[in-house]
């Protein structure tokens, strides 16, 4: 899914997940939540556009410039659609900041988080997360 939604437009820092403890109801809702966009006719619309051409066409459209072909005009309508579904209610979860004490400035903070580090939104500073290696 994370695809299709960078695709339509999502911003990488609103699919990626702050890693910390949940409570169940918070992943429930998040769940049911997501659940609820990939059965939308909106999600069904993006995905048959994205699926008429490899992955790899995409990319090298992207690569090369490629613009306002039949198939990027599709996606860009029907990812209108998508993302006012993913605008529409998103649960914090999928919202990737953090209010924390920053070690380093010793100031309450706004923390950004991303694949594998968070940065302090008042010194900068970044701090390397734990990968979950199982």
């Amino acid at each position: 899914m994370k695809p299709l939604l960078r695709a339509a437009g999502v911003p990488d820092h609103q699919l990626d997940i702050v890693p910390r403890e949940y409570k169940t109801k918070t992943l429930a809702v998040a769940f049911d939540w997501l659940h609820d966009i990939y059965l939308s006719n909106e999600h069904d619309k993006v995905v048959k556009i994205w699926t008429s051409v490899t992955p790899e066409v995409w990319e090298n459209y992207k690569l090369l410039g490629v613009e306002n072909l039949t198939e990027q005009r599709l996606l860009l309508v029907a990812s209108k659609g998508l993302i006012k579904l993913w605008k529409n209610k998103r649960p914090r979860l999928f919202i990737n900041r953090q209010t924390e004490i920053c070690e380093n400035c010793e100031e309450k903070a706004v923390f950004t988080y991303k694949n594998n580090y968070k940065q302090c939104g008042y010194c900068g500073e970044i701090y390397e997360q734990e990968s979950d290696n199982i």
